[in-house]
């Protein structure tokens, strides 16, 4: 069965917990932490606790910024996301408030200063990177996916009956849609369990490479999910990836 993604994490205030006091999360078995996924047989896992991380080196934050929405989910914007904004070869430093991760995993990409990095590390799957900011309220997920297309990953993560956002996620409901060649875009909001209404940006696209990557940008109700999500995106750049010309 093909790939399409994993179910999106929810930001959560304990994985900040982990981080900070890692042996004592471990032996109390992560009580009250950690972001689940489901998975196609049904059963669940704790997204970044399959694995130790990846290294990340960061440069430092300084330079003019790129162009950025502040939009929600549900926002307005037209078009391409990147239309009007530097690409990542061409920005000699990320924006302010921004460190450059060179990822382990693969590729560049800016984060919001002071984010912690886990990794969900799955078995015969690509692995999906989480930058959480530190109240938990926020968090950025990065995967390579398993389909080619970006619009037919995209969709089968929402439509499939066994495992599609809009069966599994409980007040599901749909607030903007894009597209283009090479991209497709959801955005929605569900209701978690624990942490309430949550609003998530779900962008697929060819990255420079010829790659097919996700970019998900997920934040508690009243979060801007947008800037980040544009931010991170802008950004963007496979290991050995020319950006510049892409």
């Amino acid at each position: 069965m093909p790939g399409a993604g994993p179910p999106p994490g929810r930001p959560d205030g304990s994985r900040r917990l982990l981080f900070v006091i890692v042996a004592v999360a471990l032996l109390a078995g992560g009580v009250g932490g950690g972001v689940w996924a489901l998975t196609r047989d049904g059963s669940t896992d704790r997204a970044g606790s399959g694995g130790p991380r990846s290294s990340v080196t960061v440069t430092a934050t300084q330079g003019a910024p790129s162009a950025q929405g502040s939009e929600d989910a549900g926002g307005s914007e037209e078009g391409d996301p990147l239309a009007g904004s530097e690409s990542p070869a061409a920005s000699a430093s990320p924006s302010p408030g921004y460190s450059r991760s060179v990822d382990g995993v693969g590729y560049t990409v800016d984060v919001p200063e002071g984010w912690d990095r886990s990794v969900d590390r799955r078995t015969g799957k690509p692995s999906v990177v989480h930058y959480t900011s530190p109240d938990g309220t926020a968090e950025l997920e990065l995967f390579e996916l398993m389909e080619a297309d970006p619009a037919d990953s995209l969709s089968q993560a929402e439509n499939d009956p066994s495992f599609g956002f809009d069966a599994k996620l409980a007040g599901y409901r749909v607030l903007d849609r894009r597209s283009g060649t090479d991209w497709a875009e959801l955005g929605y909001r569900y209701d978690d369990v624990q942490d309430g209404p949550l609003q998530v940006i779900d962008h697929r696209f060819e990255a420079a490479d010829g790659t097919a990557y996700a970019i998900r940008s997920i934040g508690t109700e009243g979060t801007d999910v947008r800037t980040p999500f544009r931010v991170a995106l802008n950004s963007f750049c496979p290991t050995g990836a020319d950006c510049a010309t892409a």
